[in-house]
């Protein structure tokens, strides 16, 4: 396949978000759409733009997103951050609106050789504050490993993937596995899981941004790909000397009361407990959620 035709089928995704963005119901979530930036990346990448928010001023904040969902997740705390920050929200690579022709392969090693790459492109060489949700906190993690003189501090928010090891799910199960998560009755339910009061706080809105990015060109051979890798777990290993702080929802239903046991006894990850909180504190807690953010970012 040629460069042109690898730049066709990347702009389907472009297109797609920006057929879609006018339909989000969300007035925040609009207001962080409009905020993207689409990168384009080395011959390493096929010359793939990715979609990036960058917004604000100060030193730089990148914010990482959990499994299978998007830079949208983020809507509710970037208002607030990017008055004191320069932040910076990507998509990970094969998830949310990223481009899935840049790579066949989805897996841990990729993800963040596909952020080293972007931060290069930015040209963001230090100073670097982390906020991984979920996932994105053991991605957190495994990046300041990496590159460990670029990163100043971390915040984790419920991290995940933090202990165990990587389980391989292979052919055809993750293909199935992919499909089933993208049945709309499973996605509605994992979304009310997320928050910690779903009756009063799950509504349209939020059933759209958990979904929205599903449409997109490749999305389940990718997150199948992601899932026959292994994904991340047992991050834990990687935490070096960056100050860490990690807030955790009391009433978090994915991760469970055992996986915060263990992380609450890791002395290096600063835990704070938040009650009435689901898994998502900058979604159930944005206000609560950005100022402890702030605070430890500013001190």
């Amino acid at each position: 396949m040629t460069i042109d035709n690898f730049e066709q089928f990347n702009n389907l995704n472009t297109e797609f978000f920006e057929s879609v963005k006018l339909s989000l119901l969300d007035p925040l979530g609009l207001y962080l759409a409009n905020d993207v930036k689409w990168i384009k990346l080395n011959k390493k990448w096929k010359f793939s733009k990715f979609p990036v928010v960058i917004g604000g001023k100060g030193e730089p904040i990148l914010l990482l997103h959990g499994f299978d969902s998007s830079f949208l997740e983020f809507r509710r705390i970037y208002k607030s951050l990017k008055k004191n920050f320069q932040v910076i929200v990507p998509d990970l690579l094969g998830f949310g609106f990223s481009p899935r022709f840049a790579t066949n392969e989805y897996n841990s090693s990729k993800i963040i050789t596909h952020l080293i790459d972007l931060l290069k492109a930015l040209q963001i060489t230090k100073n670097l504050k982390i906020i991984g949700a979920s996932m994105g906190g053991s991605i957190a993690l495994k990046l300041a490993f990496e590159i460990p003189d670029s990163i100043e501090k971390i915040i984790l928010l419920s991290p995940a993937g933090l202990f165990g090891e990587p389980k391989t799910i292979p052919f055809p199960l993750n293909q199935i596995g992919a499909s089933f998560l993208g049945l709309p009755q499973v996605r509605k339910s994992l979304c009310r899981q997320a928050f910690a009061f779903p009756d009063e706080c799950v509504g349209e809105m939020e059933e759209q941004i958990a979904s929205i990015h599903l449409g997109c060109r490749g999305w389940r051979n990718s997150l199948a790909s992601f899932a026959k890798s292994g994904g991340f777990a047992g991050t834990h290993k990687y935490i070096q000397n960056v100050p860490i702080k990690t807030l955790c929802g009391e009433n978090d239903r994915i991760l469970g009361k055992k996986e915060i046991k263990n992380i609450r006894n890791i002395e290096k990850l600063n835990f704070v407990g938040l009650q009435n909180c689901g898994h998502l504190p900058h979604i159930d807690l944005p206000s609560l959620s950005s100022k402890i953010i702030q605070d430890y970012f500013l001190e």
